[in-house]
């Protein structure tokens, strides 16, 4: 049950402090994250061109990397982007998980979709410690009134040389 409360908490962090981009529901799960959002015309452009995938892949690497780190908030230490489509509009499900986790270095992979299921954009990037406390939940009572949906019916387990090792 903890795990599920430290996901319930980064959502509650995250839709707090919600992006302008992400607009749908926000999944998070051991070392998985997802996000639903939308891509808009851009309104201004100044001399460095930002590609509004960029922020939606960040959110979503940096949820997916939270997942597995409960101490503290992560840094992001590299952020490489490859957009295939710059100029799409429209919905869009970006997605995020840890292929690599060195505690307490997390390497991410996201992956950005079109409402069609094509891959708009994809990043890799690289998480360390950033030493600052993960901030409280602001809003707990979301989840003691019964709205957190119920912790996920089954556990990832590995099975090694030297025995079974469940990840939950």
């Amino acid at each position: 049950m903890v795990a599920q409360q430290h996901y319930q908490r980064l959502k509650h962090l995250y839709t707090d402090a919600s992006s302008e981009h992400a607009t749908g529901p926000v999944d998070i799960s051991y070392g998985y994250a997802e996000v639903v959002g939308v891509i808009e015309e851009e309104v201004g452009r100044s001399v460095v061109t930002r590609v509004p995938h960029q922020q939606l892949l960040t959110d979503v690497a940096s949820l997916a990397a939270g997942s597995v780190e409960k101490e503290g908030q992560l840094s992001l230490e590299h952020f490489n982007v490859s957009v295939n489509q710059p100029d799409y509009r429209g919905s869009v499900r970006a997605s995020a998980e840890v292929v690599l986790a060195e505690p307490p270095r997390y390497h991410v992979r996201a992956t950005l979709f079109g409402e069609d299921g094509e891959e708009l954009a994809e990043a890799l990037a690289f998480f360390e410690p950033s030493g600052e406390d993960l901030p409280p939940d602001p809003a707990p009572e979301a989840e003691a009134e019964g709205t957190a949906p119920p912790p996920a019916p089954f556990m990832p387990i590995h099975v090694t040389r030297c025995g079974s090792l469940c990840l939950n």
